[in-house]
């Protein structure tokens, strides 16, 4: 019961803080929105930083989820796999307006200045998310449908920040052009 409760109030967290950014989410909105009252929220959560932190975690850990999900498909040679993905995420964000962008993409720039458990949190989740890249990109140079002039870390490091680049310019532009770019280039030139 205290996990599934637990997950909730993570799942409205980072949906709030997708909508409005960490610091414009103040603890009576998520209390309000979450339903709980403020002594439950210290029952679960050290202090807004330690929720924040957890937040960070659930939103990378269901991301992952789906990631995996397109990198392990066995019916796609891992360049296809790759580009499969960055290309329904295309379709997910012009759904969604062009709004929210990646949460671990906006605390890096919202929270990293500010505190170091939030700055090692991302960086750490990012570093998840390259890591399954980098297995797939491997696995892609062992089969010779993905290039090998650089490493599979050096690549999946380069197309990881490149493609939060890409989200974030989504975001300020309201449009998917700089993602159309990054999809174009990465299988021209990278992959």
């Amino acid at each position: 019961m205290k996990t599934e409760r637990i997950e909730s109030i993570l799942k409205i967290g980072a949906d709030l803080i997708l909508k409005y950014g960490y610091n414009n989410v103040g603890l009576n909105k998520i209390l309000e929105t979450a339903n709980i009252p403020k002594g439950s929220f210290y029952y679960y959560f050290n202090s807004k930083e330690d929720f924040g932190i957890q937040v960070i975690k659930f939103y990378s850990e269901n991301s992952l989820v789906l990631l995996r999900t397109y990198l392990a498909d066995s019916s796609k040679d891992p360049k296809e796999r790759i580009i499969s993905f960055f290309e329904d995420m295309q379709k997910i964000y012009a759904e969604r307006e062009f709004n929210e962008g990646c949460l671990l993409g906006n605390c890096s720039l919202e929270l990293s200045d500010t505190s170091e458990a939030f700055s090692n949190s991302v960086a750490n989740e990012l570093s998840i998310w390259q890591d399954c890249f980098e297995r797939c990109i491997q696995e892609g140079q062992e089969n010779n449908t993905v290039k090998k002039e650089e490493s599979a870390k050096v690549m999946s490091d380069f197309i990881l920040t490149t493609w939060q680049g890409a989200v974030l310019r989504m975001k300020s532009s309201k449009n998917t052009s700089s993602i159309t770019i990054f999809i174009k280039y990465l299988k021209m030139y990278i992959l």
